[in-house]
């Protein structure tokens, strides 16, 4: 994916407007669903960019796309095939949603980008990041996901249909009070997030009390380790 061309369109796009769909590299569905989740998308009348996985093209997937889905929305709509520079879409302006398989990376820079999620966990601990999404920090609603996604048994069923995936982005993108007040909590949030990193935050205190206990038991086998420098690496400074 080129970066540029990603970082253009969504100049192009109003802000808080856009809709972001990514399920990390491991989620797998039925091969309905994703054909679910456009029609879904198109019926909703939002700008999205929607992220398919490596390894997850189907033939008749791909078919759809290619014949009738991207021509439809080619004016509001972006499919990327692969990867995607996840953190810079989060982060733009534009993007006012995440539709989000509630992995944990995908958890805490959704938090950090302030953006609030429609949360579509598929399995293991997905679940749980769900109902600190939703119940906890109240930045996320659920799309309707009741049951996990077993590997082996993708084809089975759709787990989404596409009225429900219109309805829980239109809801996240509506402009009335409760869309609005999740809206705000999801940028205090992610204020206080940026906070626990800074210098004095307690992701910032904790990292240091780790690093200060591997330096002294590495000095204790006769190595070195400059603390200050770790913790410029960890906060990806040079």
């Amino acid at each position: 994916m080129d970066e540029a061309q990603c970082l253009q369109w969504l100049d192009s796009m109003k802000p808080g407007s856009v809709v972001f769909v990514s399920f990390g590299s491991l989620a797998c569905t039925t091969p309905q669903q994703p054909v679910e989740l456009g029609l879904g998308l198109e019926t909703s009348r939002k700008p999205f960019i929607w992220v398919i996985k490596a390894g997850a093209k189907l033939p008749e997937v791909e078919e759809w796309l290619a014949d009738e889905f991207e021509e439809c929305v080619k004016n509001r709509g972006m499919v990327i095939r692969g990867w995607a520079p996840q953190l810079m879409i989060l982060q733009h302006q534009a993007v006012g949603g995440f539709v989000t398989h509630c992995g944990w990376n995908s958890t805490v820079e959704g938090i950090c980008a302030g953006v609030p999620m429609i949360t579509w966990p598929h399995f293991e601990e997905q679940f749980l990041n769900e109902k600190l999404l939703v119940d906890v920090l109240k930045i996320g609603m659920e799309v309707g996901v009741k049951g996990v996604t077993q590997w082996g048994s993708e084809n089975q069923e759709v787990m989404v249909t596409r009225d429900e995936v219109q309805k829980a982005v239109n809801t996240l993108m509506d402009e009335g009070a409760a869309a609005e007040e999740m809206r705000v909590r999801a940028k205090d949030c992610a204020i206080k997030a940026r906070r626990a990193f800074d210098e004095g935050g307690s992701s910032y205190d904790n990292i240091r009390l780790l690093i200060q206990e591997m330096e002294i038991k590495t000095n204790a086998c006769g190595s070195v380790v400059d603390t200050d420098e770790l913790i410029r690496v960890q906060k990806g400074e040079k």
